[in-house]
């Protein structure tokens, strides 16, 4: 029997989002100009999903963690728009929307989970086919950085604290390891909850993504069939420059 992979990230999630400001506002703006049901592929527990519903658009959301998703049902149903969104337990290379949208997203940088080209191209190519003609692709993730590799590379490191819904405190650390010849991340997810100073629970997590570079991005999207409509540099649609931490792409079929 096999083990979910993201049942440790059930808890922590959503909270271990921060820096990724202003993606749910990109996202629906993308949602509402096509208008509903949407795909989205790597939906997790609905942080971006639910938004998209609460603004009145339908959603597809695929993910291939059971945990994920039986999380994602629990929120979209406090959020009152459980029948909004339906939920997928698919993997993201092969699903095929029937009949093909007009939206398909892939937000949080799900998109390197895909570890091989065959896999990133599986997904690209299954994504292509849930849309129908003109419809867009939209995905984000991050710039690989020299530096930061070299300065994180095995180190503990704060990403965010807050509140659970018991009130204690918790913080988010992550561990990355890189394979600069395979653009592997292996990254270990930590969440430390405390009670006051009191140490209470430790959890772990572990992920394993492959970075992407700006050109090896552009092949695979082209190699896919898909015409690049626009690179931004972050979700307010800022240019691609050389200080830019983000890779948001829109691609048309």
């Amino acid at each position: 029997m096999s083990v979910d992979p993201y049942l440790a990230f059930v808890g922590f999630y959503n909270d271990w989002s921060p820096q990724m400001e202003g993606d749910i506002e990109f996202y629906t703006k993308l949602a509402l100009d096509a208008g509903g049901p949407i795909v989205e592929l790597g939906v997790g527990a609905g942080r971006i999903a639910i938004p998209i519903s609460l603004a009145g658009v339908d959603v597809i959301g695929v993910d291939v963690s059971e945990a994920m998703l039986t999380e994602g049902k629990r929120r979209a149903e406090d959020a009152g728009v459980g029948n909004r969104i339906t939920w997928m337990h698919e993997d993201m290379k092969s699903f095929v929307a029937d009949p093909p949208v007009g939206l398909v997203t892939i937000p949080f940088r799900s998109f390197l989970h895909m570890a091989t080209t065959d896999d990133q191209l599986g997904c690209l190519a299954s994504a292509r086919r849930s849309l129908r003609p003109g419809g867009r692709l939209a995905l984000n993730v991050f710039v690989p950085d020299p530096e930061y590799i070299v300065g994180f590379e095995g180190k503990r490191r704060l990403i965010d604290e807050f509140t659970d819904e018991h009130g204690r405190r918790n913080e988010l650390w992550h561990e990355p390891r890189y394979e600069i010849a395979t653009q592997a991340l292996h990254l270990k997810a930590m969440c430390d909850t405390y009670e006051g100073d009191r140490l209470v629970d430790v959890q772990e997590a572990f992920v394993e993504l492959r970075m992407i570079h700006r050109y090896e991005m552009e092949h695979l999207l082209i190699r896919a069939g898909f015409e690049i409509e626009a690179l931004y540099g972050w979700f307010d649609e800022r240019p691609f420059t050389q200080e830019s931490r983000e890779m948001v792409w829109v691609a048309r079929t």
